[in-house]
Formats: structure tokens, sequence, C-alpha cells
């Protein structure tokens, strides 16, 4: 058992969770805040190898194994998350508006399952903070950023296009690519209909139209719930192969945690959501489902449940592209995604090494 999970996790989770976890960032960004600070993190943590490289949507990334949005809401750390071995980190959710969440205690954990509910309400520092802190931060930066944007808590229907139109154009020269987070204007399968996928196409038609007249892009892509129907599902494929959309983002925390849960868990669960390793089997079902329907045609980053490098693999198994991680980082501590990359170039490894005794 390692250092942390052994010393270091007991002490932590004495305390409030949302608290140890600000805690944990702060020091993270204090440590990591000078040039000298970030490549003593590098050198402890980050693992490379040339097996774990690869390009997915015209982007080129060190390693497959990146940092799920919520892990950097106010774009305050990605930089350090690189250090610590992250390929590839997604701020956000990013809104229009500042906004503070739901009230706390909003946050929970599930130690006997890795698994966390919560119901944070997208607490974020809004655009113009967001685009300060990646300024101030951008120069020389080693990982890829990608935004996952959404609307302000109170939108309306008529003004859909336009919140998400105002964050992608203003963060659009900021990151390398961008995940449109459409969960919270999804109505519930029960009451979807044709006019909510036309919304959606609406919205990123806007968005698509904005890059056309860009000289950079940025590739877009779709997030999907595992609690949507494949009705709805179906449709998101349809609209990814319609349209000049790049990929998807599969899936996500669930409201549905079936009967994992202890009354005093539900309880804390009403209108949250469940995230951490129970959302594995769903993810990996889902992946493959996706990446079946578009004959493996297009990009998929799988997230939900990966707690270790053989959860990685079977996403990638699956059929995902890249993969993303949440909360590993709670139950595995900071070294698990270097300690990720190198069990999974550990293969590659040991065949160069075996190529190298037989010359």
């Amino acid at each position: 058992m390692s250092f942390y999970k052994s010393i270091v996790r007991p002490i932590l989770f004495l305390f409030p969770i949302e608290r140890v976890h600000n805690l944990m960032l702060t020091l993270l960004r204090v440590v990591g805040s000078t040039i000298i600070g970030e490549w003593l993190l590098g050198k402890i943590y980050t693992f490379r190898h040339p097996s774990l490289e690869r390009e997915v949507f015209g982007v080129r990334f060190r390693n497959p194994i990146g940092a799920a949005a919520g892990l950097d809401r106010d774009a305050r750390i990605y930089r350090q998350l690189g250090a610590l071995g992250f390929g590839f980190v997604e701020i956000g959710s990013i809104t229009p508006k500042p906004q503070q969440g739901n009230i706390r205690p909003r946050l929970f954990r599930v130690p006997r399952k890795n698994a966390l509910v919560h119901h944070m309400g997208e607490p974020n520092c809004g655009i113009e903070k967001a685009i300060e802190h990646i300024r101030r931060r951008a120069h020389g930066r080693k990982v890829v950023v990608g935004a996952n944007i959404a609307p302000n808590a109170h939108f309306t229907q008529e003004n859909i296009t336009r919140e998400y139109l105002r964050t992608f154009r203003n963060l659009y020269q900021y990151v390398e690519y961008f995940t449109v987070n459409v969960l919270d204007i999804m109505p519930s399968s029960e009451e979807y209909g044709e006019e909510h996928r036309a919304t959606i196409e609406t919205m990123l038609e806007a968005l698509f139209d904005f890059r056309r007249g860009q000289n950079d892009y940025r590739p877009i892509l779709l997030k999907i719930s595992p609690d949507w129907s494949y009705k709805q599902i179906d449709d998101m494929v349809g609209i990814l192969i319609d349209t000049p959309l790049d990929g998807l983002v599969v899936s996500d925390s669930t409201a549905n945690p079936g009967n994992i849960l202890s009354p005093k868990q539900q309880s804390r669960m009403a209108g949250g959501v469940l995230s951490g390793a129970p959302l594995l089997e769903r993810t990996i079902e889902l992946v493959r489902y996706v990446c079946s329907k578009m004959d493996y045609s297009y990009p998929v980053i799988g997230v939900g449940g990966v707690m270790s490098a053989k959860d990685a693999q079977r996403l990638l198994d699956a059929g995902a592209s890249l993969v993303q991680c949440y909360s590993a980082m709670i139950y595995e501590g900071p070294a698990f995604p270097g300690r990720v990359c190198r069990q999974m170039a550990a293969p590659a490894m040991a065949k160069e090494k075996s190529q190298r005794r037989a010359q």
C-alpha cells in the first residue's frame, strides 16, 4: 500500500471533503507556482514514454490520461496537474458569469465504493477570471488544456445559444479543444423530443460558424450522460456524424446509483449525482456502444470510474482514444496519473528491454 493510502488519506478523510480538496489544490498551486516548483513536481511524478503518445482530433497528447472537468474548475492549477503526469486537463465547467454553486455541504465521500456523491451546481469563476488565470500561466505550458463550457444556472431557452457562444468565443484562443456540456439543458428521457435535438444542433451550428472564421481550428466535443436513453444517445451520435462535431465525451456522473448507497448516503444524494468506481462498467458499455454506432470513425474520451491502469486500458480497448479521471485523485493521491502511465507503458518497455538483450 502506498504512503498516501496508508498514512495521508486516513488523516485527510477525517475532515470534510470539500475543505480538504480546496486545501490540497491550494498547496498544489503554491508548490507549482514557480518554474522550480513545477519542475520538481514533474521530476517526482511525471512519467513519459513514446508508447503513450498519440494524436487525437489533430491535437498531440503526451499520454492518454487526462484530468476530468471539476478538478480545475477555474483554470488555476492545470500546469501543476500536468506536472503530476496528466497528458491533458479539462478546465471548468466554465459559465459566462461566475456562480457560487449549491449550498455546502455538497460533496461527500463513499469510501467503501471508491465513489463520491455531489450536487455542486457548477461553481466557477466565470470566463473573465478563467481567461485571466490562463493568460497568467500560459507561457511555456507543457500540457494540453481543454475547456468544458456550460450555461449559467438560470438560462432560458431563448438565450442558450448565446450563453455557449459567449464562453466559446472568449476562450477560443486560450485552449486546445472544447467540450460542450449539455447535461443541464437536456430533459429527462420521458420529456425528450426532436425539438431538443434541434436546440442542440442550432447551438452547435453557432459554434461551428464562429470557428469557420478563425485561423486556428479548435475541436468541439459533446458530452453524453450515462442516464440518457438510447434514443438520446443515438441522436447525439447522429449529430456527430451529420455535423462538423469532432468527437464525444462518454460519460459523466449518474443520478441513478442503483442500490449501492446506504439510506444516509441516499439522503445526501437527493438532487445530486454519483461518480467514481461504480460507474466504470456503465462507461465501458456506453463507449463500446457509441463507437460501434459510428463505426469507430470518431474520437471518444472515456470518463467515469477509472481508478487504475487496468480500468483505463479497458476503456481504451472498448474504443476510447483518451481517458479522464476525477475521483481517483481523491482515493489514489497525486501519484495516480504517473503511476497509471508507467503501468500502461510497461509492456512496451519490456519489449524494448528484450530487444536490447537480443542485440
